[in-house]
This record gives C-alpha cells, sequence and structure tokens, in this order.
C-alpha cells in the first residue's frame, strides 16, 4: 500500500465468541478513534466463533467503511489473531487490543505519546486490575517467567493493549501458536534492538462473554507456557550470538 495513503491508525480487535459485546466494543473503539482526529481503520479479527459475532461486526461495517471484517477459516489461537493483524494493519501505527471490554481505545493518546517519542513497541500496564484472584495469580506467575527466561523489566507483558510502528512490524513474526502473543512481540523487539516502553492505562472487569483461558487446565497450561519461554529465550540467545568470523581473502602470489 502507498505510504501516503495509509491510516495514521490501525484498532485491531481480536475476538472469539464475543457476540453478547462485540457490538458495543467496536462502536466505543470507534468513537475513541475518531477523538483522536487522525485518519483511522478498525479491524475486526474473528477467530473461527461458532456464535454470531461476524454477523454483528458485518452490520456495523455496513454504516462505517473505516471497519473491516476478518474471518479465520479455522482457530488459529490469540498468536494467529495477533499475527494477523500484523499483516492487515495498514496504520502508520498498530494497536492489538482485546475485544472483551476489559480495555479501552481512549488511552491510545498515551501510547502515540510514547511511540512519537520514539519508542516502536509500547505494552500497557494495569495499574489498578479489576480481575479475579486467579487471574492475578496466573499473571504474577506468568511475569515472573517472563523475568526469569526473557529478563522482561516491565511490569505487565500480560496485558491485552498493545501498540507498535512500522518499524516494528517490518520485523515482526509470530510463529507459536497458542493464546498469547506479547513475550513473542517483546523478543522480536529485543532481538531487532527496538526500543520498548510501557504505559498506563486502565482496566475494567470482564462482565460478559467468556474467557479462551481454561483454568481447570492449569498444569498443562503450565507446561506449555514454560516450553514456550524457553523456546523464546533460546532465539534471544542466538540472536546475541556473534556471528562467526569470515576467513579473510588470502592475497595472490605475484
Amino acid at each position: 500500500m502507498d505510504a501516503s495513503r495509509r491510516p495514521e491508525i490501525s484498532l485491531a480487535l481480536p475476538c472469539y465468541n464475543e457476540s453478547a459485546l462485540i457490538a458495543e466494543v467496536v462502536a466505543g473503539s470507534v468513537n475513541s478513534l475518531e477523538r483522536l482526529g487522525r485518519s483511522w481503520e478498525l479491524l475486526v479479527i474473528d477467530n473461527h466463533s461458532s456464535d454470531d459475532t461476524p454477523d454483528k461486526v458485518r452490520a456495523l461495517a455496513r454504516t462505517e467503511p473505516r471497519v473491516r471484517l476478518l474471518v479465520h477459516e479455522t482457530n488459529r489461537f490469540y498468536s494467529g489473531s495477533c499475527k494477523t493483524a500484523l499483516a492487515e494493519a495498514r496504520g502508520r501505527y498498530v494497536a492489538i487490543m482485546d475485544s472483551d471490554g476489559q480495555f479501552s481505545a481512549d488511552d491510545l493518546p498515551r501510547f502515540l505519546a510514547a511511540l512519537e517519542g520514539g519508542a516502536n513497541l509500547v505494552f500497557g500496564w494495569r495499574q489498578v486490575r479489576h480481575d479475579p484472584a486467579s487471574r492475578k495469580a496466573m499473571s504474577f506467575v506468568f511475569n515472573a517467567l517472563a523475568r526469569a527466561y526473557l529478563g522482561f523489566d516491565l511490569h505487565d507483558l500480560n496485558v491485552g493493549l498493545r501498540m507498535f510502528d512500522r518499524t516494528f512490524v517490518s520485523r515482526a513474526e509470530i510463529r507459536h501458536v497458542l493464546n498469547m502473543a506479547n513475550p513473542e512481540l517483546y523478543v522480536c523487539a529485543r532481538r531487532a534492538g527496538l526500543t520498548i516502553a510501557e504505559v498506563p492505562v486502565t482496566h475494567a472487569a470482564r462482565e460478559r462473554g467468556q474467557s479462551c483461558h481454561d483454568f481447570r487446565k492449569l498444569w498443562p497450561i503450565f507446561l506449555q507456557v514454560n516450553r514456550y519461554f524457553r523456546d523464546l529465550r533460546r532465539g534471544l540467545r542466538e540472536a546475541n550470538t556473534p556471528a562467526p568470523a569470515q576467513p579473510r581473502e588470502r592475497p595472490k602470489a605475484a
């Protein structure tokens, strides 16, 4: 796409079976984007929902052409939705926000300020969380693993709102298939030597819909996440390994 025709802002909303909430989240996001006073697009990435989530988005898109719906033909997990966002978003700045009503596009100005101040990847930070104790405990473990394996030095790697610039998009690659993406995004930025920042965001309790995480399977989830972090750490170490010295060309005999 011609860079001169890019919208300034792309907001991508991954969703799965969010019929009870998606119309409200899209409408609220459109209002937030309009208040920015910049050109924008909104992508809804439906991850093969079994309810009528796509139909509700199609109805909204008919009245607002800047809303685009992308539907996965199979469930690609959350990381797959983020991968689609990286491939399809056209904006100079790209945000990916969970569509479960816990985050708000009203916080985008903080992300934009950080990006325009020199950051390439910006994570949100839930200074005040409205989650049950089980989710807070999972996040505590998640962040501890990130610090131990990846040297993560920010506050909240398990947050559902993040934003980045085109430099990051050009370097980012999501290869793992599971219900998270932030650690791999973080590692992509680290490997490329890009600038990472965080900004505070508002957080609301989830009132409708259902999480894609099955907390009844805590041990299998922990084992999967542990393997995931180990693999990401391996990639970081490989990136930090100096390339082997190239043999010098020997001068030819006269």
